[in-house]
């Protein structure tokens, strides 16, 4: 028995070190093999190290060797390196996870590869001024809705806004919200909880279509004694988040914005918490922000929706076309 186990667990180790440590452009040798098994306290002679490499052919991974004398790797990966790269780049624009969790991801998806590649990737790799969260508690939270969901229960919640000069506060002064979830989204690099909130239409109907952003969503509980609504007969989440959310237009350019303090968190609900942001010299209850905007007509509705709460301080050009694009649709 202590054979037996002995040598499964050399071969275990075996193909660690092959997976971690070797690819198509990174071999070992014989010799480098037994000296890494023997880190491992594995003392093995040469023949039994090449009856371990036929057991792991025979498992069907793909164990290669090139050169001469001949250096052994592993190519085949579940996860290709461009693939990687993907989902890392997924997890750098998640705007919904802190620093700190994006860096525990990336760290776990390179290991989906070898030491080697992994290298590769820190080398290709380019982080541009993404914007983050600062609530790490998204998991659990996005747990608890889709447990809700899945068992047929509201949510109830505290939501974050924030406030020039005080950063985060809780929405009104702490009012727990009550909703009824349909979907979850990633849109724009952050999560989106949509659903219902029956207590708060003023017709008493159950089609009141509501979204939150869920790092902001804070002590989610899941409302266990009461029965999560049906969503409207002809509702369609793709068509929502189409009219809801999208900002497409041309190619991005500077714009300063001037906006109302209390707009502040519908600011950042669009641009990211590291835009330069001062108060508007000539009126205190106001603030002004440099952002980068697609100038289209999309951009400039979603300026105009605030009634009156936001507008377009520069440069000229810019407020020049945002008149215009008023003016065009008064009098339509």
């Amino acid at each position: 028995m202590g054979n037996t186990e002995n040598g499964r667990g050399r071969l275990l180790s075996l193909l660690e070190i092959l997976l971690k440590e070797t690819d198509e452009n990174h071999g070992l040798s014989t010799q480098e093999i037994l000296g890494k098994l023997e880190e491992r306290g594995f003392s093995v002679e040469r023949k039994a190290l090449y009856k371990d490499f036929e057991a792991i052919k025979a498992s069907s991974t793909a164990l290669e060797s090139f050169g001469r004398p001949p250096r052994y790797y592993i190519e085949q990966r579940d996860f290709e390196v461009e693939e990687i790269m993907i989902l890392i780049d997924a997890v750098e624009s998640a705007g919904f996870m802190t620093e700190k969790k994006k860096a525990t991801l990336i760290r776990k998806l390179k290991s989906l590869t070898s030491k080697g590649h992994a290298a590769e990737l820190n080398e290709q790799i380019h982080y541009i001024g993404r914007h983050h969260s600062s609530n790490n508690d998204f998991i659990y939270t996005t747990n608890r809705i889709r447990k809700a969901m899945h068992e047929g229960h509201p949510v109830s919640f505290l939501y974050i806004e924030y406030r020039f000069g005080e950063g985060e506060v809780y929405k009104h002064d702490g009012q727990r919200y009550v909703l009824h979830p349909f979907a979850l989204i990633w849109h724009n690099g952050f999560y989106y909880c949509i659903g219902a909130r029956p207590d708060k239409d003023p017709a008493g109907k159950e089609d009141a279509i509501w979204h939150f952003r869920i790092d902001r969503m804070k002590e989610v509980h899941v409302e266990s004694k009461k029965k999560l609504v049906s969503p409207p007969k002809n509702f369609q989440v793709a068509r929502y988040v189409e009219a809801s959310f999208s900002m497409y237009g041309n190619k991005p350019e500077p714009v300063q914005l001037r906006f109302r303090k209390d707009m502040l968190t519908q600011f950042y609900d669009r641009f990211s918490q590291d835009v330069s942001i001062f108060p508007d010299p000539e009126n205190a209850d106001y603030l002004i922000a440099n952002v980068t905007a697609s100038i289209s007509p999309t951009f400039f509705s979603w300026v105009s929706q605030y009634e009156g709460a936001f507008g377009i301080y520069g440069p000229e050009s810019v407020v020049k076309q945002y008149h215009e694009h008023l003016r065009k649709a008064l009098e339509t």
